[in-house]
C-alpha cells in the first residue's frame, strides 16, 4: 500500500499491507510515551498546553493514518492511490479540534507555589558595620558541556572528511552550548548576578533592593521552571542548568527568582544579610 506521497498527492513510498498497522500503531505510540514521561517529570507544574498538545498531536497523526487508509482502499492499485491537500488540511483541522478538547478536559493547571514570606527566620550572616562581603562560584551542566563537546568532535569530523558544509551545523552547535553551559553566579553589594564567568554582559541581576528573602531549596528543572535554562512561569522566574541545591530569592513583588548553583544556603545567608543593612541604611549602597 502506498504510504508516501509527493506534494502534488501521486504516491512515492511504499509500506507492506501487513505491517501497516503496527507502523501506524508505533507512530502513535511513540509520542503518546513522550508526552506521558513528560507529564509525569511535570507534575508539579503546568500541564494543560501539555495535554492540548498531545492531544492535538494524536488527532492529526491518526486522521492522517485513516486518509492513507481510505485513499488506498479506493485504489486499484498502491501506485494509482492518490492523497490530495485536503486531506493534510482536515488532518489539521481535526488536530486544532482535539488540541481544543484537551485544554478544556485538562481544567485549570494547579497554581505554582506561593513565594515565602520573607520574615526572621530566613538565614542571615552576621556583618559588622562597614564589612564587606562577597560571594561567588561558578555553576554548570555536565550535559550541555558533553553534548556541546560531542557536536564539535562530530562536527570537524564531517568537514575532514565530507566538508565544511556538512559540519557546520554541528560546529554551530557546540558555538552555542559550551558558552551557555556555564554560570558565574555572585551575591555582593550590587545583589544577586548571573553572568557567564568570562564576560560581564549578558547578565541577569537582582539589586538588593528588590530583595524580600533568601532561602537554598532543592529545585527541579522540570517540575519548578518548566525546563532547564532561563525560564519564566508564572509567579517565579530563573536560570536551571541542573536540578539541585539553588538559591531561591522572594522579590518586593511577590514573586521569586530562582539560580541553580552549589552552597546555596551560605549565598542566600549573605544576601539576606546585605538586603537588611541596604534597608537599614535607606536603599543606600554600604
Amino acid at each position: 500500500m502506498a504510504t508516501h506521497f509527493s506534494g502534488g498527492g501521486h504516491a512515492d513510498g511504499y509500506t507492506a499491507l501487513d505491517s501497516f498497522p503496527y507502523e501506524a500503531l508505533a507512530l502513535l505510540l511513540a509520542p503518546a510515551a513522550l508526552f506521558v514521561a513528560l507529564g509525569y517529570a511535570m507534575r508539579t507544574a503546568r500541564t494543560r498546553a501539555l495535554t492540548a498538545l498531545a492531544c492535538g498531536l494524536a488527532g492529526t497523526l491518526g486522521c492522517v493514518s485513516t486518509s492513507v487508509v481510505l485513499v488506498n482502499a479506493h485504489a486499484s492499485t498502491a501506485a494509482e492511490a492518490r492523497l490530495p491537500l485536503g486531506h493534510l488540511g482536515l488532518a489539521l483541522a481535526v488536530g486544532a479540534a482535539a488540541a481544543g478538547l484537551g485544554l478544556l478536559l485538562a481544567g485549570r493547571d494547579t497554581p505554582s507555589a506561593a513565594p515565602a514570606p520573607a520574615g526572621a527566620g530566613a538565614p542571615r550572616l552576621d556583618l559588622g558595620d562597614g564589612e564587606s562581603a562577597t560571594w561567588t562560584r561558578v555553576a554548570g551542566s555536565r550535559p550541555l558541556r558533553v553534548v556541546g563537546a560531542v557536536s564539535g568532535v562530530l562536527g570537524v569530523l564531517l568537514a575532514a572528511l565530507v566538508g565544511w558544509g556538512a559540519g557546520l551545523g554541528l560546529l554551530a552547535t557546540t558555538v552555542l552550548l559550551l558558552p551557555m553551559s556555564t554560570v558565574r553566579v555572585t551575591v555582593d553589594r550590587h545583589g544577586l548576578t548571573a553572568c557567564l564567568p568570562w564576560l560581564p554582559r549578558p547578565r541577569l541581576r537582582i539589586p538588593l533592593a528588590r530583595v524580600a528573602s533568601a532561602q537554598a531549596r532543592h529545585v527541579d528543572p522540570w517540575k519548578d521552571l518548566g525546563g532547564w535554562g532561563y525560564r519564566v512561569v508564572p509567579g517565579r522566574s530563573g536560570l536551571a542548568l541542573r536540578s539541585g541545591e539553588a538559591i531561591v530569592v522572594a522579590l518586593t513583588t511577590g514573586s521569586e527568582f530562582v539560580v541553580t548553583v552549589d552552597d546555596a544556603a551560605t549565598a542566600a545567608a549573605l544576601l539576606n544579610a546585605l538586603a537588611d543593612r541596604h534597608r537599614a541604611h535607606g536603599g543606600s549602597r554600604c
